[in-house]
């Protein structure tokens, strides 16, 4: 019974496994088939008919703390065991406070008060504020941004209405309004555009700063800002200047590292040592330094001034123009770059070096200008020679002069020449009289009859005069070409005659330099030293005119007279003119001066020194002649109308008087103090401009320009012809 029974309990054990098994089995194929269902199902579920638009009933939407959600396409919300995450796409619309965001596509977390943004990203803030970019991450709790470009756009735009800020990558702080960037970028509003490295903008209070190769381009005038730091404000186009900067115009460059530039104005503050370089249409370059400077660009006039605080390290004024050959320095300076003049006070110091030897000249005021005369070209003077010269200069025609020559002109028809004429006209204004040469060789033929006499063939008119006569007049370097060219060109009534009379149609204007020193006015050369109240000096006939109490000093002499005009030669001086009254005293010894004085006088020097002199009106004498042993022993007194002196290696070496002459000769130990001095004499070597040579370099004996009480005395004196009296005082100034 056991044994038959066990195969049953097999069997039925073998059956309940294998339906276990198949249980098992169909479970499983259903719970596939159910997730395959549902995921099938979620397809077939009808697309939302209009976008989500969240609504909070009981909260303020308008919070400066929160950030919410105002709009998408769509919203997904995936498991997340730490914080809730929302992705949203389409038309999304985010806002905090007044601040609207835009963009295609954003992570939102709201318990973080944050999102992240995709796809053509905008920020507006009212119409005030306009931020673009292609991604923007966004820290509601801190409401602050980073904007960055991508794909959607090539670069982050902030703008407001007058201000556009473009780079690739933009930090944007809501709480202070500023936005700024790292890796490069560039501001621009109407008048400038700047680029840097850094750079920040708060479009609340318009004001930017750049860090890092920065460069400002003003777009009205062309000209370029370069600094390591600038500040800006947008508002009033003013850029604050931190460090050195340079700013390059199309005529003036400013070196500076602290000062304020109006951009729109053109007007500048310079408030630390700065340089301005002033270019005229030759490119020749005036250069203003100052401790501070005010620059007008509309009118062209900058003014420079010194420090007045020790603390400061001041340094004066310095005006350097190369082309002239002249340094003015002062306590305070002024340039007119249109008018090309400069003015100086303060203690001012100029320095003309267009000689070999530099002119010193100080002033309580000094001017400079430049003059323009109008000079026959160089060519010319090469072409003549100085016989030619002076027997053609009493002229006052072309025509003449080829008369004069016997030179035939062309038959040039009134009017301006053809074509074909015009390389015979070529040497008009660079070579006037070679022309008249080449057409001399030209206008000379054989005689028909054979007998080889040359005949000019006299034209009706002088057509060469009336050429000439229709010519506009060159004021400049411009060739025969291009006058002829132009149609336009006015025509002169006659010939323009220059100061001797000469037909001047083709001198050209050449630029000359001009100085004024007013106010106890003294200048110091090598060979010669001098004081008056007013001085000027021109560089077109080397001329240095002194007026009011004129001294000047050569050597052991000096002169003095109402008026004294000063020629130069190269380095030297080689004439000094007294028109009006003059008095010239030499030092012998302790007491005793060689003197003379005359209505008229003309002193001619060599090397130098005095090499002649000419006397005319009422001449007095007074001198001491060296004996052969060179000692002196009697003084001689003469009067005359004329006197000329001849001097030879620094002695006397002629002396005429005439017409009529009386005199006296007096031994030296008989002479009584009166018979020393003329009436008049004065001997003013305290008040002799000096140098001496102190710290490796010539400097004045009054370094800073202060005026001497010696000097200040003397020009305190209106006077001095109704005051003089026969005497030395123990200062060297009569009483």
């Amino acid at each position: 019974m056991m044994i038959s029974k066990t195969p049953k309990i097999i069997v039925f054990l073998l059956a309940v496994i294998v339906l276990s098994g198949g249980i098992s089995v169909m479970d499983s194929l259903y719970a596939q088939q159910r997730k395959k269902k549902e995921k099938t199902e979620s397809f077939t579920r009808p697309a939302p008919t209009q976008p989500i638009k969240p609504t909070i009933p009981s909260a303020n939407r308008y919070q400066e703390d929160k950030v919410f959600l105002e709009n998408a396409d769509s919203l997904f919300r995936p498991p997340m065991d730490f914080e809730e995450k929302q992705i949203v796409k389409g038309n999304v619309v985010f806002r905090q406070g007044g601040m609207w965001m835009y963009c295609d596509s954003a992570y939102y977390f709201p318990e973080r008060n944050s999102l992240d943004a995709f796809g053509h990203v905008e920020m507006k803030q009212g119409d005030t504020l306009f931020v673009y970019a292609d991604k923007l991450f966004y820290d509601g709790g801190q409401r602050k941004a980073v904007l960055t470009a991508g794909p959607s756009r090539q670069e982050v735009t902030l703008k407001d209405p007058k201000v556009t800020l473009t780079t690739d990558s933009l930090d944007y702080d809501m709480n202070i309004e500023m936005g700024w960037y790292t890796r490069g970028g560039k501001l621009q509003d109407d008048i400038n555009v700047l680029t840097s490295t850094y750079g920040e903008y708060s479009p609340a209070t318009k004001l930017a700063r750049f860090e890092d190769n920065v460069v400002l381009v003003n777009t009205k005038d062309g000209y370029r800002m370069f600094t390591e730091e600038l500040d800006y404000n947008t508002g009033t186009h003013i850029a604050t200047i931190n460090t050195e900067t340079r700013i390059e115009g199309a005529n003036d460059t400013i070196l500076t590292t602290a000062g304020r530039y109006n951009t729109q104005t053109d007007n500048a503050i310079l408030t630390a040592r700065s340089t301005i370089l002033h270019r005229d249409s030759s490119m020749n370059v005036v250069t203003l330094e100052g401790d501070s400077i005010i620059y007008d660009k509309a009118t062209r006039l900058s003014r420079a001034f010194m420090f007045r605080d020790a603390a400061k390290n001041p340094q004066p004024m310095v005006l350097t123009d190369t082309a002239r050959k002249m340094t003015l320095i002062g306590g305070y300076g002024e340039y007119d770059d249109s008018l090309r003049r400069a003015y100086s006070t303060d203690y001012p110091l100029l320095m003309e070096y267009s000689q070999k030897d530099t002119l010193f000249l100080r002033a309580d005021t000094i001017l400079t200008s430049v003059r323009v005369e109008y000079v026959w070209p160089d060519s010319l003077a090469r072409a003549l020679s100085a016989e030619t010269r002076a027997r053609l200069q009493g002229y006052t025609s072309a025509s003449e002069i080829a008369d004069e020559m016997n030179i035939e002109v062309l038959r040039i028809p009134y009017g301006f020449p053809k074509p074909g004429q015009i390389g015979q006209l070529r040497g008009f204004a660079g070579g006037f009289f070679k022309m008249l040469e080449d057409l001399k060789k030209e206008r000379m033929k054989a005689d028909k009859s054979g007998t080889g006499e040359s005949k000019a063939e006299k034209p009706e008119s002088s057509h060469l005069a009336d050429s000439i006569a229709s010519r506009p007049v060159v004021t400049d370097s411009v060739v025969v070409e291009t006058i002829v060219s132009d149609s336009t060109a006015v025509v002169p009534s006659g010939p323009r005659l220059d100061k001797l009379g000469r037909d001047s149609t083709y001198m050209v204007p050449k630029d000359y330099h001009v100085a004024r020193a007013i106010g106890r006015a003294r200048f110091f050369r090598q060979d010669m030293q001098g004081i008056a109240d007013t001085m000027i000096y021109q560089e077109y006939d080397s001329m240095l005119y002194l007026i009011r109490k004129p001294v000047v000093w050569n050597e052991q002499k000096q002169v003095y007279g109402d008026k004294i005009n000063v020629h130069f030669n190269d380095s030297t001086v080689d004439r000094a003119d007294l028109p009006e009254k003059g008095f010239l005293a030499e030092y012998i010894d302790e007491d005793f001066y060689n003197q003379l004085a005359g209505k008229k006088m003309t002193a001619y020097f060599g090397g130098g020194e005095l090499s002649r002199l000419d006397v005319e009106g009422n001449v007095e004498t007074i001198f001491l002649p060296m004996e052969k042993d060179s000692t002196y022993n009697k003084l001689v007194s003469v009067e005359s109308s004329f006197l000329t002196i001849d001097m030879k290696e620094r002695t006397l070496d002629k002396l005429k008087f005439w017409p009529e002459t009386t005199g006296s000769i007096y031994p030296i130990f008989l002479i009584k103090p009166a018979q020393k001095y003329l009436q008049g004499f004065r001997w003013f070597e305290p008040l002799r401009p000096r140098r001496e040579w102190y710290g490796g370099r010539w400097k004045w004996m009054d370094e800073l320009g202060e005026v001497p009480e010696e000097l200040e005395n003397y020009f305190k004196d209106d006077t001095p012809a109704s005051k003089m009296k026969t005497g030395i005082s123990q200062t060297g100034l009569s009483q």
